[in-house]
């Protein structure tokens, strides 16, 4: 895998979303966003501002995770100017001898609540984050973990073309209930001809 230089203040463009290197500006918005989500996520108990400084000194520093923010439209009837922060991603437990990384993503609840922002945000994402992991730092595999409960967030990683990988049987604990996992993941040799299709849908 190749080492990653430093990161430049916008890495990458794709239907009008847009990753930049993390700044402290975004630590409240993201600790909000996560706290409001949390059944979501691997998290257990709401973030606090200390936690949140130790975590941008964390991925300031740490090779097993590149971490983005991104930027992207404003809500409709938002008097937010469009191109602000609307999310992070990025990819986590990088293992540069076999040469993978899980996918993290999160966006501001109340894009999740339209389904179609929230589909557009995470397919862009996906393309991205695919585009800079095998074209830029060299890696063979992205995977990720999914409560099954979230079946459209699944229906997008599934549209966009990772594949299912297997179940882990009553894997979370969330609100007195065991859940399962799905794993996802998509290979080097299959990005080509996922970022073909995507590239040649129309509009794009």
């Amino acid at each position: 895998m190749k080492r990653r230089d430093d990161m430049p203040s916008v890495l990458s463009n794709f239907n009008e979303r847009s990753f930049c290197s993390m700044r402290r500006e975004y630590l409240e918005d993201i600790k909000n966003w996560r706290n409001a989500q949390m059944e979501v996520l691997r998290q257990w108990k709401p973030l606090t501002e200390h936690d949140q400084k130790k975590w941008f000194e964390l991925i300031s520093t740490d090779d097993k995770q590149i971490i983005f923010a991104i930027l992207g439209p404003s809500l409709p009837g938002s008097k937010e100017a469009s191109g602000g922060l609307i999310g992070y991603c990025g990819i986590t437990n990088l293992d540069t001898k076999n040469r993978r990384g899980e996918i993290s993503f999160l966006v501001d609840p109340e894009r999740v609540k339209d389904e179609k922002i929230y589909r557009d945000d995470f397919l862009s994402a996906l393309y991205m984050l695919c585009r800079y992991a095998f074209e830029s730092i060299d890696l063979n595999k992205l995977f990720t973990e999914t409560y099954v409960f979230r079946e459209y967030h699944i229906g997008i990683l599934e549209e966009f073309g990772l594949k299912a990988d297997s179940i882990l049987r009553q894997h979370e604990f969330i609100n007195g209930k065991f859940y399962d996992s799905v794993i996802h993941s998509i290979l080097c040799d299959e990005w080509p001809g996922v970022k073909e299709r995507i590239d040649n849908e129309p509009g794009k």
